[in-house]
């Protein structure tokens, strides 16, 4: 089986381009490209995407009408091999733009545990990576960390569907921070997707153990 047979999508959450989470994409998709996998980045603000859910795309809903590209959007999603979030963390919480995607496209036709529901990331491997200006430590402190563990990496992947989730959080990060701090957690980065790219590529090859 080909290398390029895995399939990899980052979805970045930052309006600003010279922002880490922008280069911690950039990285990933050269990472992931340098072992021969397939890769994107669906930026979402760059794309201007609206992340207002509207009263006809509730699913179960009576005159259900969800956008044929949010539709088309969800059958990407299904047919990868691994799904990367970048984002920061404001106010304790990802970017209201991120909620929207799940709202508008990853929840897109889904009715949680209704007879005959699908799971549309089941064999997908979820990938969370933030970053904040606050330490890790007193994220912890406030419940965040632990937030946002159970926001995704057990309530989205218990009612989504994903094969395993990773988590990445790049802390301390501001204005003043160094660039040798920076290279720093880049090449954090650069470890945590050759192990992501490793396991996904076991899968295709039928050598992963999970």
């Amino acid at each position: 089986m080909a290398l390029t047979s895995v399939k990899q999508r980052i979805v970045l959450c930052h309006p600003d381009t010279e922002s880490l989470c922008s280069a911690i994409a950039k990285r990933w998709l050269v990472r992931a490209q340098g072992h021969h996998q397939e890769c994107e980045v669906r930026d979402l603000y760059a794309d201007g995407f609206d992340p207002v859910l509207k009263s006809n795309e509730q699913p179960g809903k009576q005159g259900y009408a969800p956008l044929e590209a949010n539709l088309a959007e969800l059958e990407v999603l299904k047919a990868l091999d691994v799904l990367v979030f970048v984002y920061p963390i404001w106010f304790g919480s990802p970017p209201a733009m991120l909620k929207g995607y799940f709202e508008r496209v990853v929840g897109c036709g889904n009715v949680v545990n209704t007879p005959g529901h699908t799971k549309p990331l089941a064999g997908v491997r979820l990938v969370s990576i933030c970053t904040s200006g606050a330490r890790g430590v007193w994220l912890a402190e406030k419940g965040v960390t632990g937030a946002l563990h159970t926001i995704f990496d057990q309530y989205v992947s218990e009612a989504f569907g994903s094969k395993k989730t990773y988590r990445l959080h790049l802390d301390s990060i501001d204005e003043r921070t160094d660039d040798f701090f920076i290279r720093t957690r880049l090449a954090d980065v650069d470890q945590f997707a050759d192990q992501v790219c490793a396991d996904a590529y076991g899968d295709v090859r039928g050598l992963s153990p999970s």
